[in-house]
């Protein structure tokens, strides 16, 4: 048997995919809107607090030896809460892991 909070992880995916408003989707499916608000809130709430313990942010530094560095400014670029910061010469296929494992944790 499913715990309480999966259930309603499930409910809430199944009234966000539904395209009804909160209203229509809890009068066809007998659940009382402030019960869904309040487990919406409950789940976005854990999920921010998880999220907060994640890595913020991460720095990519070129190899010097690939090209001179013209400019030391850093290009800083967010994804979700994280900040990346690039410099002249980077390696673009190690960006864009950062860039896709960020994505997927945040």
């Amino acid at each position: 048997m499913k715990n309480k909070r999966d259930i309603w992880i499930k409910n809430i995916q199944n009234y966000r995919s539904s395209g009804l408003t909160a209203a229509k989707w809890c009068d066809q499916n007998g659940v009382n809107i402030h019960t869904l608000k309040y487990h919406i809130t409950k789940i976005n709430k854990e999920k921010k607090q998880q999220g907060s313990t994640k890595i913020k942010w991460a720095s990519v530094v070129p190899d010097q030896t690939e090209t001179t560095v013209v400019n030391n400014n850093p290009i800083k670029v967010i994804v979700a809460n994280a900040t990346i910061e690039i410099t002249r010469g980077f390696d673009p296929t190690a960006l864009e892991t950062v860039i896709r494992i960020l994505t997927k944790q945040c």
